[in-house]
């Protein structure tokens, strides 16, 4: 009599139903896309907060106040502007970069007003532990206003390591 040897079919299955367990429980401790998420989301506030001051700036031209401390009209609103550009922060009624470029829909991204005056910078980012300062949360945006006319802000990723 011939004797065969292998696994039957119900130690197969049994097998790939724990690998399969062990896969959805293990996968998402290697593969974790937050991080690739959070600084997709950096660079799209990169992106809006650039075109937001250029068309600001094309407003400026066209209103011929393009120095320091000016506003500009666009509509319904009135922008502060340095040099031509949306200011960093504004004390005033008038708005700013941070009224400018919305981050609605995820609540821990938040403007961060930091130092006022000439070449003051703002920050945009994630504030994780809800201090209201997204510097220490290490994933974060600094727009850093125009010091002279013609030259576009400063809009770079600082810091995307707590991303």
């Amino acid at each position: 009599m011939n004797k065969q040897n292998g696994f039957t079919l119900v130690e197969l299955v049994a097998v790939i139903v724990l690998l399969g367990i062990l896969a959805v429980a293990a996968l998402p401790r290697f593969i974790d896309l937050r991080g690739d998420a959070r600084t997709g989301t950096l660079e799209g506030i990169v992106g809006s907060t650039r075109s937001a001051a250029v068309q600001v700036y094309a407003k400026s031209l066209i209103q011929n106040k393009i120095v320091a401390g000016q506003t500009v009209v666009d509509g319904p609103l009135t922008i502060a502007t340095e040099f031509g550009y949306p200011a960093a922060n504004d004390v005033t009624a008038a708005n700013d970069i941070g009224d400018l470029v919305s981050v609605d829909g995820d609540t821990s991204v938040i403007w961060m007003a930091s130092d006022a005056g000439a070449g003051s910078a703002r920050l945009v980012g994630y504030d994780d532990d809800g201090d209201a300062d997204v510097a220490d949360d290490n994933c974060y945006v600094t727009y850093t206003e125009s010091a002279v006319v013609g030259t576009l802000p400063t809009i770079v990723i600082t810091d995307n390591t707590g991303c």
